[in-house]
């Protein structure tokens, strides 16, 4: 194989890990439903077992995409969506197209993952956001009592109260 023209082979093997990059992703997505099933639930056995589960794919994704990445950087190629298309249009037919739809549907996979991930986010977010409001309650604190600080974080001002001034 010369160093500028990838051979049939090459583009087997790139299509091979395209395709289980989109299957790992795929394989996502229920694992995402279960999260947000545990979050809701605030079911911390179940978030830990789907967790273990996530790492175990996002580690083989990892792996793929490492393994992806070895070879496109064989031909100088960025991991960037367009430096890979511009390199996939450079390729023979049918190599060029086949190789295009996969990274295509690997794409469009990603796009609904980060979708769900942003989604699970934001619960986990609200969630926080009332667990934090119900322990200031049962600390005391009144929402007045909350003023900014330095970084612009809420804070606590509680002035010169204390049970040794009354």
């Amino acid at each position: 194989m010369s160093a500028n023209v990838p051979d049939a082979n090459f583009s087997a093997q790139l299509g091979s890990l395209l395709d289980q990059s989109t299957k790992l992703l795929e394989q996502l997505e229920p694992l995402l439903e279960t999260e947000l099933q545990a979050l809701q639930d605030r079911d911390t056995g179940a978030l830990t077992q789907n967790n273990e589960q996530k790492v175990t794919c996002l580690s083989e994704l990892d792996r793929v995409i490492k393994a992806r990445d070895e070879m496109l950087r064989q031909y100088q190629v960025a991991s960037t969506s367009e430096s890979v298309l511009t390199f996939f249009a450079s390729l023979p037919a049918p190599a060029d197209k086949l190789l295009t739809q996969a990274w295509e549907k690997l794409e469009q996979q990603f796009d609904t993952i980060k979708k769900l991930n942003l989604r699970n986010e934001q619960v986990l977010l609200r969630s926080k956001q009332n667990t934090d409001q119900l322990l200031a309650l049962l600390q005391g604190h009144a929402r007045s009592n909350t003023v900014y600080n330095n970084q612009g974080d809420e804070g606590r001002y509680e002035g010169q109260r204390s049970l040794g001034k009354a």
